[in-house]
């Protein structure tokens, strides 16, 4: 029987134990990788809305959103969650709901008014409450916003498709109507907003000039709860003897002359009494006002054109004595026509 030798033993040995470190280092480092991916990675649904736009706190290694614009200026309203921390006392940290009155209620402190606040503002008020509830002394509070509550803008008028929108902070008024599908031909050159701030009959107008290129008019800011109505534009009624009688809108500046108002209309027939052009208006007490508009001299450069107002009905009438020549002249045309027909049977 054949024996081994012991240095031939001892190195097997050494090589087995070298190889079973190099597997051990191997698999302590990939362990290490996928630990630290671990750790890393995001845990779904723990991301916190504006925690590294606020420059507050975020718990658990969460992932962070990109904050809406405007977060600097949003201000809180009943039914947002705000994630509260207290550097002082870890035990009050913890996600808060605003109820319908925009309060929150913190273990020990009560309820807090957060409702209109900004996030610096509601860290402020936070701890003020600590101390002055004599929780704490001292008091290092940071304030994040898990879920927004999106307040409506109402959008009425002629606007392609009028309704509620919802925004988060202030907007200008040219987004509003861009996301309310923009004006109608109809609109008119006033819009009137109505401020969440300010009683039921306070209004602002603003006065377009240029639809949606008037920039100084669509700059205008618009908060969270107000409501804008783009008012119709003012229309006049031209009938009786001109081309194309009907309704007309008035020009983008509001105002709209008497003898605009029948070139529109493709202007008067042969048959017109120019001279006896009239303008039916609609007086405030509701009574029917008969305006003369010396239309003949207007023409002839020898008086102003009368300034028409929404509503108004611009009427030339016919001429008896032109409408009769005109059916004779028919008559007459009607008649050559029919010998001619005959002749040529």
């Amino acid at each position: 029987m054949k024996t081994r030798s012991p240095n031939l033993l001892s190195g097997c040995s050494v090589l087995v134990q070298k190889i079973l470190l190099g597997f051990i280092a191997v698999a302590g480092v990939h362990a290490a990788l996928h630990a630290q991916q671990a750790g890393s990675a995001p845990t779904a649904g723990g991301s916190k809305g504006a925690a590294g736009a606020a420059g507050g706190h975020s718990s658990g290694g969460a992932a962070e959103s990109v904050a809406p614009e405007g977060i600097a200026d949003l201000k809180l309203s009943p039914g947002s969650m705000v994630d509260v921390h207290v550097f002082e006392e870890p035990d009050l940290d913890g996600s808060y709901r605003l109820d319908s009155s925009g309060d929150i209620t913190i273990p020990f402190g009560g309820k807090i008014p957060l409702a209109s606040l900004t996030l610096p503002e509601a860290e402020a008020v936070i701890s003020a409450k600590l101390v002055s509830a004599e929780i704490l002394k001292m008091a290092h509070v940071t304030v994040n916003i898990d879920e927004y509550n999106a307040q409506n803008v109402v959008v009425l008028g002629e606007v392609a498709t009028p309704g509620r929108y919802p925004i988060l902070g202030s907007r200008k008024l040219k987004d509003l109507i861009a996301m309310s599908g923009g004006l109608t031909p109809l609109a008119g050159n006033e819009i009137v907003v109505h401020r969440a701030s300010q009683p039921s009959d306070v209004t602002e107008t603003i006065h377009d000039h240029g639809g949606l290129k008037d920039e100084r008019a669509m700059d205008v800011d618009i908060n969270p709860g107000d409501s804008i109505l783009v008012k119709k534009a003012g229309i006049v009624y031209v009938l009786g003897a001109v081309t194309r009688p009907g309704g007309y809108v008035m020009q983008e500046d509001g105002e709209l002359n008497v003898a605009q108002a029948v070139a529109l209309a493709g202007g008067t027939t042969q048959q017109a009494s120019t001279n006896k052009t009239r303008i039916i208006r609609k007086g405030p007490d509701g009574t029917i006002l008969d305006i003369a508009t010396l239309y003949n001299k207007v023409t002839k450069g020898e008086a102003v054109p009368v300034l028409l107002h929404p509503q108004d009905i611009v009427f030339v009438p016919q001429s008896g004595v032109k409408a009769t020549l005109a059916l004779l002249q028919a008559e007459i045309n009607a008649a050559a026509t029919t010998s001619i027909y005959t002749v040529v049977k």
